[in-house]
């Protein structure tokens, strides 16, 4: 006898092949949907550069969910506008930035006293003059009034993924800044700086920070934007870069390499001098 055909069975089988097949569309369309979303404040022109950034820091050995992480969070942002800029060509002596104005000098003279014993003490361990360090400080983020309000997570990020000259530069100061963050359990995205990276009181970029910022505190943590580590940091840098309290050749060239600015190194010696003839 022919074996009649179910035709109820047969339609059920293909409403459960149907649901499977959609439900595994779905499935994919999420996971794809989730990917993009990765990267969803993020220019389309930046992807390839971005793919390279997150194979890079995988190599440096971040996880790829501690990546994930970061680059979903909403605080992201680039800023592709700080791309063009320079430190260059400030002019500390004029009007508009008032380096030598009374009140100007005067400030400097109030941290001075009030800070006093800390910042011998800095001289005697680092050999380098209070009123240097001071100078610097004030020049800056006028005594920590102007660290900066850009991310400096964002701030090195854009430099990296929007090419220019500073890529390679950013690149590896990102990792770094990364490192640090990781390493002290801080939200990477809570460290404010100036827009080309560099944060704290005395304005170090994250491989300076790692080379040359001490904890002057003692409190087991080297923070930038704690007064005793900055002045600290800010003479551990100058001594490591070649300073002599009797050369003058020698502190411009470390002041230089604090910053590559003839007229930095100018008005940081100059700033000094009136500090000390005041007080």
């Amino acid at each position: 006898m022919r074996r009649c055909y179910d035709r109820g069975n047969g339609v059920t089988a293909l409403k459960n092949y149907s649901f499977r097949f959609l439900l595994i569309i779905n499935v994919l369309f999420i996971v794809m949907l989730s990917c993009s979303l990765l990267y969803a404040d993020i220019d389309p022109q930046y992807q390839d550069r971005l793919n390279y950034l997150t194979e890079r820091l995988k190599l440096e050995g971040f996880a790829e969910d501690e990546i994930g992480t970061i680059l979903a969070d909403s605080r992201l942002e680039l800023y592709p506008y700080i791309v063009g800029r320079s430190g260059k060509g400030i002019d500390y002596m004029g009007r508009r930035f008032g380096l030598l104005t009374a009140s100007s000098i005067e400030r400097g003279q109030r941290i001075l006293d009030e800070n006093r014993e800390v910042l011998e003490d800095v001289e005697r361990s680092f050999g380098v003059e209070k009123e240097v360090v001071v100078a610097i400080l004030r020049i800056e983020t006028d005594f920590g009034r102007k660290t900066g309000r850009y991310p400096v997570l964002n701030s090195l990020l854009t430099m990296v993924l929007v090419e220019n000259r500073r890529s390679a530069w950013a690149e590896k100061e990102l990792i770094e800044f990364l490192r640090i963050c990781r390493e002290q359990n801080r939200d990477p995205f809570s460290v404010k700086g100036s827009w080309a990276g560099a944060f704290g009181i005395c304005q170090f970029i994250p491989s300076s920070y790692v080379r040359f910022a001490v904890d002057g505190s003692g409190d087991g943590v080297v923070d930038l934007f704690d007064f005793k580590d900055a002045v600290a940091s800010i003479a551990n840098y100058l001594k490591a870069h070649g300073w002599e309290s009797g050369d003058l050749q020698a502190k411009r060239r470390a002041i230089y390499a604090y910053n590559h600015c003839d007229s930095y190194v100018e008005a940081v010696l100059a700033y000094a001098k009136a500090a000390k003839e005041r007080s």
